[in-house]
This record gives structure tokens, C-alpha cells and sequence, in this order.
């Protein structure tokens, strides 16, 4: 799956200092990214927080689906997630390239 880049500054950092901003569904196996926003509202936010997945955080895709669910890791735990919410989660790479 090809991802979709923007740099639109109301959804996040996504200026050269760290790099585009995508969607955590278009995202591949094995890629590190960093949660910098959400396109949900504040139940999406607090239900990430309480799975150890808020913006800010560093994250690993661990596998991917092709129908775009995705299991995720962060320290030591992994967790999954469907497609319309990882389609919700805005990411850039974590180490600022793709």
C-alpha cells in the first residue's frame, strides 16, 4: 500500500525535521514510527493512553494485515488494532526518514 504523505501543521509535525505524517494504516511490518495526532475524539485518545499507545509514543509495526489490521509494539507489549482505528492514528517515521 503506497502512503499517503501530508504536511498539514493542524495534523501534526511534518516539516523536514520529522518527516510526513500519515496514516498508522498505511504503514509496513518492521517500520518504527511515532504517534504525533489523532483524527478522532477524545475516546480514541483515552483509550490509546490506556493501552500504552499515547501521541508522542515511539511504536513498532510487529505484522500487518493486508486488510489493514496491524498488531503494534511499544517497550515490552504489543497490541492490536483494527483498521479503522489504526486508519485514525497519524504517524511519522521515528527516525525522521522513511
Amino acid at each position: 500500500m503506497e502512503k499517503s504523505v501530508t504536511n498539514d501543521p493542524e495534523l501534526g509535525p511534518g516539516g523536514p525535521a520529522f518527516g510526513p505524517v500519515f496514516p498508522l494504516a498505511a504503514a509496513s511490518s518492521g517500520d518504527r514510527l511515532r504517534i504525533t495526532a489523532l483524527r478522532a475524539g477524545k475516546g480514541l485518545a483515552r483509550r490509546l493512553a490506556d493501552l500504552g499507545l499515547p501521541v508522542g509514543c515511539e511504536i513498532e509495526v510487529v505484522f500487518r494485515q493486508g486488510n489493514g489490521r496491524l498488531v503494534v509494539a511499544r517497550d515490552m507489549g504489543r497490541v492490536a488494532l483494527g483498521a479503522g482505528m489504526a486508519d485514525r492514528i497519524l504517524v511519522t517515521p521515528a527516525d525522521g526518514a522513511i
